[in-house]
C-alpha cells in the first residue's frame, strides 16, 4: 500500500490493522479497493478477525431477548433483541464521579427481518444458541429456524427438515419444536451445523394401562450444503430407557450440550405422575463424528442424596460447568466444573464456589458477574440487574424485560457469513481443516475424552431356566437368519440403566440375595413389536400382581434397591434391530410360525445376573456379566 510522501505500509501491517476493526467498519472498507475486498473476504482473514474478537479482554457483549408490555392493560408485548456492551475494567469512576452505569458502555437494538414486533407466546422468536458471531433462532410454534450474523446484517431462513416425526405430538407445540434444536461448529471441516431432535408421538393409555414412549429421531443441517441429513440416535436409548434432550444449553469447543431427563420407555399410567423421570443427565453431540454421548450429573443432583437441581449449564473459566440451585433454599447457588470425562458416571465433577443471589440469574457474562432478572412479584420484577459475586454489589441497569420469556447469550462479533461465502478447496475439492478452522482449541478436545473413554451403565437381568432358554434361542436364531441383528442371551431386564459406582452397585446386587431368594414364574402375555432397537420384537411378560405376584415382588424390590421409583415393564427381547413397520409385522408373524406356543409360554426365572453394558456396542461383544446368583426352587 502506497501513501503520500512516498511512504508505504507493508501488506501484513494493513492486514493486522484491519483484523482489529469492528465488522461494521470492515463492511465499509471492502468498498475501498478490490484488493481490500479480496483480503477481507478470505477465510484466513475471517478466522484471524474472529480469533482477535474472541480474545478481546477489554469488553464483553451480551445479546438479550427482552419482552416488554406495550400497555399495562393488555397482554400484547413488544419483543426486542438488544446488545448490551460492557467494559471489562472495574473502574466505574468517570472524571472522578461515580457512575453505576459506566461499565455498561452502550445498548444497541437490532431488528430481525423475520420478526414482526408485537408477539404472542406462540409467535415469539427464541434464541437457540450462538457460535462465532452466528446466532440460531427458532419460532416457537412453526419451528422455522433462522441463522443470522447481526454484525454484518446477514440472515438466512433454513429449509424444513424432512426427517423428523410428524407433528401429532399431544403436548404443547413450543415443547415439540424448540427443545431438540442445537447449534454448533465442526472445526474439522469448517462447517456450522444445526441439530434437530424430534420426539415421535407416544402411544398413550394402551388397553392394558401403559404409556409407550418411542426413542427420539434426529437430523443435522450443514450450512455449506444447505441441506438436512438423517443421523443416528442409538446412544439416546438403553434396554429400558430413553433420553429426552431438552432445551439446548450451549456450544463449547466442538460439542453441543443439552440437559436431558431419562425415563422408562413404558410407564404405568397410574405411576407416571408420581415419578416420570429416573434422573437428569447431560447429553452431548459431537459435531465432528455426529454422535451423541451422555454423562451423569454430580451426586448432589441425583437420588438418594439429591439436594440441588440444575437450571442451566454454562462455560465458566473456560470449562464446562453446572449452575445448581439448592432445593431447600432457592437463593443459594453453587457451580460445579467437570475435570475429566470418563469413569462410572461419565465425568468427574468438582464443586468450586457457593454463593447467594438476591433474585434469579439470567446469565454469567463474566466468571464473577451475573445478570439477574426476577420473574416473581417482587420489587425487582422487570428489572435487569448486574451482580458482582466478589463485592456483592447490585446495580440496576437502564433496561427492562419480563422474565417469563427473557434469555441472553454472551456474543462475539465476527464477519463469518451465513450466506454461503466462498470456502477454500484442496486439489481434491475437499474442504481443508486446521489451516482455516475458526476455532483455536487448547489440547485436548472435549470430544477426544468421549471417544477414548467408554461410559458404561449396568443392567440386572432375570435369566430363564435352561429348557426355556433353549426353546427361545431357536426362535431368536430363526429371526436373525432373516432379519439380521446380534446374538442375544435370553433375559428379562429387571432393572436397566443403573449408573453408580461399581462397588456400590455390586453391594446392592449382593444384598438382594436376602430378599429375592426363590425362583419365580414368568408368563408371556403376547408377542409385541416396537420402534425401539432393543424391543424390536419381544415377548411382553405379565407383570400384574394378580397374574404374577412373585415377579411383581421381585421387580419392585430390585428397582427400589437401585433407587428406581417405577418398575421396568418386563420384556424378553427376541430380536434387536431397526426394522420398518412392515418388517416388524412380518417378524411378528414368523415368531408364531417358528413356535406357535411361545405367545403363551410360562417359564421359571432361575438366576439373577448383573451385566456391564456399553450401549454404543450394538454387536454386544463387550457386554460383560460381572455377578450372578442362583434362585432356589421351593
Amino acid at each position: 500500500m502506497t501513501l503520500e510522501f512516498g511512504k508505504t505500509i507493508d501488506e501484513d501491517v494493513v492486514e493486522q490493522i484491519l483484523s482489529t476493526l469492528p465488522p461494521k467498519s470492515l463492511k465499509r472498507f471492502q468498498c475501498v479497493s478490490n484488493r481490500w475486498h479480496a483480503l477481507i473476504t478470505t477465510p484466513r482473514f475471517v478466522a484471524k478477525h474472529l480469533s482477535i474478537s474472541r480474545h478481546n479482554n477489554l469488553s464483553t457483549s451480551v445479546l438479550m431477548k427482552r419482552k416488554v408490555h406495550e400497555d399495562t392493560n393488555s397482554d400484547e408485548t413488544q419483543e426486542f433483541f438488544s446488545f448490551l456492551h460492557f467494559r471489562n475494567d472495574e473502574d466505574n469512576d468517570v472524571d472522578g464521579v461515580h457512575d453505576e452505569h459506566s461499565f455498561l458502555s452502550s445498548i444497541q437494538e437490532f431488528h430481525i427481518p423475520f420478526s414482526t414486533g408485537v408477539k404472542t407466546w406462540a409467535e415469539a422468536l427464541i434464541i437457540i444458541g450462538h457460535c462465532n458471531g452466528i446466532i440460531c433462532l427458532a419460532q416457537a410454534v412453526s419451528g422455522e429456524v433462522i441463522i443470522c450474523n447481526p454484525a454484518i446484517h446477514e440472515y438466512k431462513l433454513l429449509p424444513p427438515s424432512p426427517y423428523l416425526p410428524d407433528s401429532d405430538w399431544p403436548y404443547s407445540a413450543i415443547f415439540r419444536f424448540r427443545d431438540g434444536l442445537g447449534f454448533g461448529y465442526d472445526p474439522n471441516f469448517n462447517e456450522y451445523k444445526i441439530v434437530n431432535i424430534g420426539f415421535p408421538a407416544p402411544e398413550l393409555s394402551t388397553p392394558d394401562g401403559y404409556n409407550i414412549y418411542n426413542p427420539p429421531k434426529a437430523a443435522v443441517y450443514t450450512l455449506g450444503t444447505d441441506a438436512w441429513r438423517k443421523i443416528k440416535t442409538d446412544t439416546l436409548e438403553t434396554e429400558t430407557t430413553i433420553l429426552w434432550p431438552q432445551i439446548f444449553q450451549m456450544h463449547f469447543k466442538d460439542m453441543c450440550f443439552w440437559l436431558a431427563p431419562e425415563q422408562h420407555k413404558e410407564l404405568d399410567v397410574l405411576d407416571e405422575d408420581e415419578e416420570q423421570f429416573i434422573r437428569e443427565v447431560i447429553v452431548m453431540f459431537d459435531t465432528g463424528d455426529e454422535l451423541f454421548h451422555n454423562i451423569m450429573l454430580p451426586d448432589e443432583f441425583d437420588y438418594p442424596s439429591k439436594n440441588y437441581f440444575v437450571p442451566n449449564l454454562l462455560v465458566w473459566k473456560d470449562s464446562v460447568a453446572l449452575l445448581g440451585i439448592q432445593i431447600s433454599q432457592f437463593s443459594s447457588y453453587g457451580i460445579w466444573v467437570i475435570d475429566e470425562f470418563g469413569g462410572h458416571n461419565g465425568g468427574a465433577w468438582t464443586k468450586h464456589i457457593t454463593f447467594e443471589l438476591p433474585v434469579e440469574p439470567l446469565i454469567f457474562w463474566k466468571s464473577d458477574r451475573v445478570l439477574l432478572n426476577d420473574p416473581n412479584d417482587t420489587d425487582y420484577r422487570g428489572l435487569i440487574l448486574d451482580y458482582n459475586l466478589d463485592t456483592k454489589k447490585l446495580k440496576n441497569l437502564p433496561v427492562q424485560s419480563e422474565r417469563s420469556d427473557s434469555s441472553a447469550i454472551v456474543y462475539v462479533s465476527s464477519i463469518v457469513s451465513v450466506l454461503g461465502g466462498s470456502k477454500p478447496k484442496n486439489k481434491d475439492n475437499s474442504t481443508p481443516n486446521a489451516e482455516f478452522s475458526v476455532f483455536e482449541y487448547p489440547s485436548p478436545l472435549v470430544s477426544h475424552y468421549m471417544v477414548d473413554k467408554k461410559t458404561y451403565s449396568y443392567s440386572m437381568w432375570a435369566i430363564p431356566s435352561d429348557d426355556a432358554s433353549l426353546r427361545i434361542k431357536k426362535v431368536m436364531e430363526g429371526l436373525r437368519t432373516e432379519f439380521g441383528g446380534p446374538e442375544i442371551d435370553p433375559h428379562i431386564a429387571v432393572v436397566g440403566s443403573i449408573r453408580m459406582k461399581h462397588e456400590d452397585m455390586l453391594n446392592k446386587f449382593r444384598s438382594l440375595q436376602s430378599d429375592v431368594i426363590s425362583s419365580y414364574k414368568a408368563k408371556v402375555n403376547q408377542v409385541v413389536t416396537r420402534s425401539s432397537y432393543f424391543q424390536c420384537i419381544s415377548l411382553l411378560i405379565h407383570s400384574s400382581f394378580e397374574v404374577s405376584p412373585e415377579l411383581y415382588f421381585a421387580t419392585g424390590v430390585s428397582g427400589g434397591r437401585f433407587h428406581f421409583c417405577n418398575e421396568v415393564r418386563p420384556h424378553l427381547s427376541l430380536l434387536y434391530g431397526y426394522l420398518t413397520e412392515e418388517e416388524r409385522k412380518k417378524a411378528q408373524e414368523k415368531v408364531s410360525y417358528l413356535d406357535e406356543g411361545l405367545s403363551s409360554l410360562s417359564f421359571f426365572i432361575t438366576r439373577l445376573a448383573l451385566y456391564k453394558i456399553d450401549y454404543k456396542d450394538r454387536s454386544l461383544k463387550s457386554w460383560e456379566k460381572i455377578a450372578d446368583y442362583p434362585l432356589q426352587f421351593e
